[in-house]
């Protein structure tokens, strides 16, 4: 997560799977703690590695319809080991969060509504990625979700649908106008989704400041370096 005036050539502090993977990992843990800083106890920080593989699952689950124990235990808050929160999806948990990687090479946010059925994307680079082609890339969740709810709840706190998840990309946010750090509004966007706090203020101006606040918390909290 070093400062772009630092970096020798243009891409070379694009944030990476292993960073982003730090950044929810140290969300998770602070939601853990006994006095949390977000907003709601009913939320959740879904582990990049987690995702990567879903993501990655999609194309074998169109085959098949079905999903593998890992899906199980993450419902049930058990998977990852480093993400356990003994809270289970839809019970417990309303808000799943998660840094989702597109076109292969953007970050954006994703803010998903279990109750409401409601995919949010946050992407503070419209430029790149076309809405209809957002749309597929939010795919794996948008349909593999209603599918994991019908199979791990009963009828009587749901009953089964098998409509896809509404799908929703939020125009109105600050961009990153001087591409490079769309990781850094990404990871911005889930903790102030997280925190309750609107984007105010948020803007390429200081995303250098929050890029080296993060890191340093990251270091303080999770240990990585880099």
């Amino acid at each position: 997560m070093i400062p772009r005036t630092a970096w020798p050539k243009y891409d070379y502090g694009w944030l990476h799977d292993s960073h982003m993977a730090a950044a929810m990992l140290m969300f998770h843990r602070r939601a853990m703690q006994s006095e949390s800083p977000f907003s709601s106890p009913r939320i959740a920080f879904l582990d990049r590695w987690f995702v990567n593989s879903w993501v990655n699952d999609y194309k074998k689950y169109e085959e098949t319809n079905e999903f593998s124990e890992h899906y199980s235990m993450a419902f049930n808050g058990e998977y990852p080991a480093e993400f356990v929160t003994g809270k289970k999806w839809f019970k417990d948990v309303d808000s799943l969060f998660l840094c989702h990687h597109v076109n292969g090479d953007h970050w954006v946010a994703l803010h998903i509504e279990l109750h409401n059925e409601v995919i949010n994307v946050y992407d503070s680079i419209r430029s790149v990625v076309s809405d209809k082609k957002m749309q597929e890339e939010c795919r794996p969740f948008t349909k593999m979700l209603p599918a994991l709810l019908n199979k791990m709840l009963d009828h009587k706190p749901r009953t089964k649908r098998y409509k896809q998840f509404t799908y929703r990309r939020d125009k109105k946010i600050p961009q990153n106008k001087d591409p490079g750090d769309c990781g850094v509004y990404t990871l911005k966007f889930i903790e102030c989704l997280a925190l309750g706090y609107k984007f105010e203020g948020l803007s390429d101006q200081i995303i250098p400041a929050m890029r080296l606040k993060m890191a340093a918390e990251i270091y303080d909290e999770v240990g990585m370096e880099d």
